[in-house]
């Protein structure tokens, strides 16, 4: 994509979010398709979703001037790492796969409660972004406390993992391109 792409992508508040809320339906929907997919399988869905998912999140701090966070960023790497790893290592077990997901699940959502706690004073639909923090940290911990569950039951989790917050980034993205829309309002 060429640098005026870029911009032109990210030029409406909320389009990272939009992005990143469809790829992580299609995601969950792929995983739901293909159910008796291998760990190899899995892990490189997992390991490109994360990739993907990451690179959005940078480009977006550094095409959104107005929205930039660090948190922003630090979530980005964090995905791009988790993704990298999972690439690198197709040949882990069901726990540690499990482990993986599960720590970048547990940082990825600390990362988004900390974005939209600070996002609350300038952001009416903060809250929207915080149960996406919640459900992903949710998620993580679920993951790190059963690791073993088996890859299946992994798989299912991951699905309605993916599925439930992809409603929440477009939901957040809609909020942000309506905040856009609309005149200023302050949070109380």
């Amino acid at each position: 994509m060429s640098d005026v792409a870029d911009r032109k992508m990210f030029k409406n508040p909320g389009t990272a979010l939009l992005v990143r809320g469809v790829l992580s339906i299609v995601f969950g929907l792929l995983i739901i398709v293909l159910p008796s997919a291998t760990a190899l399988v899995v892990v490189v869905m997992f390991g490109v979703f994360a990739i993907i998912d990451g690179i959005t999140s940078v480009a977006h701090y550094f095409y959104d001037p107005a929205g930039r966070s660090r948190w922003t960023v630090v979530g980005g790497f964090i995905s791009i790492a988790a993704g990298i790893v999972a690439i690198a290592l197709p040949g882990i077990t069901a726990a540690a796969i499990g482990v993986l997901i599960g720590l970048w699940a547990l940082v990825l959502g600390l990362s988004q409660i900390i974005l939209s706690l600070a996002a609350r004073n300038f952001i009416r639909s903060w809250g929207i972004w915080l149960l996406t923090g919640l459900v992903t940290t949710v998620f993580g911990i679920v993951v790190l406390v059963n690791p073993g569950l088996g890859l299946l039951s992994l798989v299912w989790m991951l699905a309605g993992f993916a599925i439930v917050t992809g409603l929440l980034l477009l939901a957040s993205g809609i909020g942000l391109r309506k905040l856009a829309t609309s005149p200023p309002l302050f949070a109380r």
